[in-house]
């Protein structure tokens, strides 16, 4: 059985973060793949990832639109090509339920993709982009997620970057309890640093976000202080810490800024978890300054992460397992519509 399924993408194991970085910049304000009469598609794009999830269309005719999306010229194309990961049926199909059981994250069992899942779903949900075999295969990629985490060790300690890149700022700052942390961007990214923040006893908490009232809303959840985004530059000097966590496809925070801060004001510790970066490092780097980038917090985490892979043998036990779920809810949905069809010519006939 091969389920009309295709999965055409780039994600951190194939294309280094400057490739993805671009892909980002380039899907700024672009909005939905085209797609033909009679397909059905889910787009699942966070920092390490930019991956759509097709259905109805056959392998080549996907690549093509996904390439046509994100608008390479064909020198860039055969640049991009061998990078792209095109998946079909079953292969397509456990790699969704991987990735949201955090067996393919940068931080291994990470939780923020499982909310990411669910987010590109209600997306397409949204859209009506979404057919019977997505729609399917989604909801059981959510249970897979939550079984893994449940019944294996994988999601134990630190799962999130947002929640490592704290822990690090941290100790680079000889503990939080003191200290005045500037958090820029609000999303989803933003939200979790900014909560993991105030868990860890941050002294003081600012927030800005191009959107006024978002950051007052979680301000006024988490009682940390709003500045507009554009006093950022200002705020920046008054903090020892900052974190980035903006959509910008370029810089929010320029190098001439940083190093002021640093060399003029009380900043100690950068903590950029955005893809493209956010914050412009200077070179050389201040003399007391830490910065935090999302390859330094993966290659802080290669000790927890060797912990947590006592339990991928077990995680990817489940997702095989519940693979084979999908497969045979699918062969149950076809012998239903076959039976049907025939009930249907039957009565006709008569």
């Amino acid at each position: 059985m091969n389920p009309p399924l295709v999965q055409v993408g780039l994600d951190r194991s194939r294309a280094a973060v400057e490739v993805l970085g671009e892909v980002h910049r380039r899907l700024e304000g672009r909005g939905w793949p085209r797609l033909s009469e009679g397909a059905r598609a889910v787009v699942l794009q966070t920092c390490h990832r930019v991956e759509v999830y097709f259905e109805g269309l056959p392998a080549p005719r996907c690549v093509e639109c996904y390439l046509d999306w994100v608008g390479w010229d064909e020198a860039q194309r055969a640049r991009v090509l061998p990078l792209l990961a095109v998946r079909t049926g079953a292969a397509a199909a456990r790699h969704l339920l991987r990735v949201s059981a955090g067996l393919e994250s940068a931080v291994l069992g990470e939780d923020q993709v499982q909310g990411q899942v669910r987010e590109a779903y209600r997306q397409a949900c949204a859209r009506k982009a979404a057919g019977p075999v997505l729609h399917r295969l989604f909801h059981v990629a959510f249970r897979a997620g939550k079984r893994v985490r449940a019944e294996t060790a994988l999601g134990g300690g630190d799962r999130s970057l947002a929640g490592c890149g704290v822990n690090m700022m941290g100790r680079a700052l000889g503990g939080l309890r003191e200290q005045s942390v500037l958090v820029l961007g609000v999303g989803e990214m933003g939200s979790l640093a900014a909560r993991r923040l105030r868990q860890r006893g941050v002294g003081r908490l600012v927030l800005a976000n191009r959107t006024w009232q978002r950051a007052r809303e979680l301000a006024q959840e988490l009682g940390a202080e709003v500045v507009p985004w554009d006093w950022r530059c200002r705020a920046l000097r008054e903090v020892e810490g900052l974190v980035c966590a903006t959509g910008s496809p370029e810089p929010v925070v320029p190098a001439e800024w940083v190093a002021a801060a640093a060399e003029e004001g009380r900043l100690r510790c950068v903590v950029d978890l955005a893809v493209p970066a956010n914050a412009e490092i200077p070179h050389p780097l201040p003399r007391r300054l830490t910065a935090i980038d999302i390859d330094t917090i993966g290659g802080h985490l290669a000790a927890e992460e060797e912990r947590r892979r006592a339990a991928v043998t077990a995680a990817a036990a489940i997702v095989d397992e519940m693979v084979q779920e999908w497969l045979a809810g699918l062969g149950r949905g076809e012998a239903w519509r076959a039976r049907r069809m025939a009930g249907g010519r039957g009565h006709l006939a008569g």
